[in-house]
């Protein structure tokens, strides 16, 4: 059948890994992009700002707004700058322009809809919650630590983690963007502390479940040193499963390239690449879809391995729209 409707496609998330994901599908003919953002973060400058103002954290929405943004003028440079000395050393102009906004308006969710028409969005970017909580993790050595930056910084096994306080309320129009959506991703991304507390949020594990969206789980690449030390596809996967219920996932998207030489400077690190283990995937009840998605990106600290951003975005277009077209076809007969 010829398809000719708009497409919804929800991204789950934070970090760097969510803002890939919907870089690559923003302006998209017929996508509508919607991003629901981690705002649990209490390090760097969104944690300086949350403890000041008694907000959520706001860095990983403002790289959201970024990638959305259609605006290619002066201002879209400017909210990724970085103050380098002064009382505001290490804020981000964009972090404090939404912060300011945050204040003018008394709403993190009504910040957001002034920030999006000055940087003209090709989507929407939501805040999972507008509830200042704090992550917490429970180690496998049984002991407990509370804030994101900690957690890392610990440099354990985790068991679980939950939100303080519990189900702490959605934002606006979160449950209604999972309910409305024809894909449901799952970014790439630190596992506990950017993916999973958006799946703490009260109703949101909910929602998902109930959603016939193809749920697409996006695999990271490598390890976390700290946080998924030796992890697989499938531990991933079951990470996941263990919050929102099992079967809740319909595809995990795998990378099938290698970077050898880089894969050395990870390892000294403490991270090596996730191996995708198909045939457990497959036995999970997931469509397993392997493809080369890997590519090398350079800087001042080495090159990093990240996802690659166009053939990411074909790739999620391709399964979303053929689960659309196979409910459209059943419902239709």
């Amino acid at each position: 059948m010829t398809w000719n409707r708009e497409l919804h496609i929800a991204g789950i998330g934070g970090g760097t890994g969510l803002p890939v994901v919907i870089r690559s599908l923003a302006g998209t003919q017929r996508v509508r992009v919607t991003a629901i953002v981690a705002v649990s973060d209490n390090g760097g400058s969104s944690g300086r700002l949350r403890r000041s103002f008694d907000m959520p954290a706001v860095g990983d929405l403002r790289n959201c707004l970024v990638a959305l943004s259609s605006n290619q003028s002066l201002l879209k440079n400017l909210f990724q700058h970085r103050f380098s000395r002064g009382d505001i050393e290490g804020h981000s102009l964009g972090n404090l322009i939404v912060t300011a906004l945050f204040q003018k308006t008394g709403s993190l969710s009504k910040a957001l809809d002034a920030a999006s028409h000055l940087l003209a969005l090709k989507g929407r970017a939501l805040p999972s919650t507008e509830a200042a909580a704090t992550l917490c993790a429970r180690f496998q050595d049984g002991s407990v630590v509370r804030g994101e930056l900690q957690i890392a910084s610990a440099g354990k096994n985790i068991e679980r983690v939950w939100l303080e306080p519990q189900n702490p309320p959605p934002s606006p129009g979160v449950l209604e963007a999972i309910a409305t959506a024809d894909a449901i991703v799952l970014a790439p991304g630190s596992l506990y502390s950017s993916l999973i507390p958006n799946l703490l949020v009260d109703g949101v594990a909910d929602a998902i479940r109930r959603s016939s969206a193809a749920k697409i789980l996006i695999c990271n690449l490598m390890t976390q040193p700290g946080e998924t030390n030796g992890f697989t596809a499938p531990d991933h996967v079951r990470a996941i499963e263990n919050v929102l219920g099992p079967g809740s996932l319909d595809f995990c998207v795998v990378n099938s390239a290698s970077a050898p030489e880089q894969c050395k400077r990870y390892r000294a690190m403490g991270a090596e690449p996730v191996r995708p283990e198909l045939p457990q995937l497959r036995s999970m009840g997931l469509v397993a879809v392997e493809a080369d998605l890997m590519s090398i990106q350079g800087g001042s600290q080495g090159e990093k391995i990240r996802h690659n951003p166009a053939r990411l975005g074909r790739l999620i277009l391709r399964i979303a729209r053929g689960w659309a077209r196979e409910r459209a076809t059943s419902q239709a007969a």
